[in-house]
């Protein structure tokens, strides 16, 4: 029992320290996120959507089964059973105050500043959580390898979920996931009563205080993964500017009812962009808009970006809610010496190509990237792109 009890702690504080790696992955997460591009798509976006939505319902309706089922069968004290779920709920609140306090940004809202809730992730770590006290509610206190099994699967269901649609990074959701099985260890699963009584007290003291701090502008911000958001850029483009000084053809309107972002509508299916002359070391392009949303804040449709530069088309990507950066990689043989013209195309299932006037999308900027970065920012505003 001893060794239990030291294996146990021992593992439980071993991931609470390893989520310390999670800043440390940044190149990774971009990385992953970038291959996972090719695989997105509207289909595979519902999907992870919907397996999102049902997994905290189904987590709760069966925890609500399990605790009816231990106070029936009398295997586990009515005293151990609140117990159990008092640590649930702080760690659950525990995680959601978290995520106010360390500011990180989801994929692709960078651009935004350290802000955002990306970490840790609230999906996996109640997963996680609500999970483990299912198992110590049905096995009376220590689950068995089938159990620990089953919630593995579920929660990788669900992290990859997350990781799919733009919602986390994976360093993300593997963190989260460390933090939930600490915890879950120490304050649900541990041998020693103290522990479990001592744990869910400390989490409910610091989660007062992340909470004080987070209400008084006391925050720590973990950098995003974003490739192009670590690099300077060689050239910069407002949508505003170019609008204005005639760099974009085809329909477009200025975006009044939103002057702090200086976007610009496309009110057709595709618009063009006139770079000019480009460096050949550019090797990335990052498109920062936001589709046109309903009323509940949800993309209308299943909307796509897709991009061409100089006839060559450089990828297509799946249009997220708010404000989003999108990444597009392109070669030196991509550029032409006497000019070059962007191709924006937004396509969408509830697009119509007769109505050249419906909004589709409203761009921000366009920053053009290299390999490595020049010491100095071009912006570019109302000519051609230089390096």
């Amino acid at each position: 029992m001893t060794f239990q009890r030291r294996s146990t702690t021992t593992i439980a504080l071993a991931l609470l320290a390893a989520v310390a790696a999670v800043p440390l992955l940044g190149t990774v997460d971009a990385r992953l996120d970038m291959l996972l591009d090719a695989w997105r798509t509207c289909g595979g976006d519902a999907l992870v959507t919907l397996v999102s939505d049902l997994v905290g319902p189904i987590g709760v309706a069966v925890l609500v089964a399990v605790t009816l089922r231990a106070l029936w069968s009398g295997r586990l004290k009515p005293l151990d059973i609140v117990r159990t779920l008092v640590a649930l709920g702080v760690g659950v609140i525990l995680i959601g105050e978290l995520k106010e306090f360390l500011r990180r940004p989801r994929p692709g809202a960078e651009l935004l500043g350290p802000d955002g809730a990306s970490f840790p992730s609230g999906h996996v770590g109640n997963t996680v959580l609500v999970g483990i006290a299912i198992l110590a509610l049905w096995y009376g206190g220590t689950p068995k390898r089938r159990g620990w099994i089953l919630l593995a699967v579920v929660t990788t269901t669900v992290a990859v979920a997350r990781v799919y649609g733009r919602r986390h990074w994976a360093s993300d959701v593997i963190g989260s996931a460390a933090i939930a099985v600490g915890y879950g260890c120490l304050a649900i699963l541990h041998a020693n009563h103290r522990w479990r009584t001592v744990v869910p007290a400390v989490a409910l003291l610091t989660l007062g205080a992340v909470h004080a701090a987070s209400r008084h502008g006391v925050t720590i911000a973990i950098p995003a993964g974003t490739l192009a958001s670590r690099r300077v850029p060689v050239a910069r483009i407002d949508f505003d500017s170019a609008y204005r000084t005639g760099l974009l053809r085809g329909s477009w309107s200025l975006d009044g009812a939103d002057p702090e972002h200086h976007g610009v509508w496309l009110l057709a299916p595709t618009g063009e962009v006139g770079l000019g002359h480009v460096d050949a070391a550019v090797s990335e392009f990052r498109f920062v808009l936001r589709p046109r949303i309903d009323g509940e804040g949800r993309a209308c449709g299943c909307r796509r970006l897709r991009v061409t530069l100089n006839d060559r088309v450089l990828g297509e990507r799946p249009l997220y809610p708010g404000w989003r950066s999108y990444l597009f990689s392109t070669t030196a043989s991509d550029f032409r010496p006497d000019g070059n013209v962007v191709v924006v195309e937004v396509r969408g299932e509830q697009s119509e190509p007769g109505r050249a006037s419906e909004r589709r999308a409203v761009f921000r900027q366009l920053s053009l990237h290299a390999a490595t970065a020049p010491p100095a920012v071009a912006r570019c505003a109302g000519g051609p792109v230089r390096s």
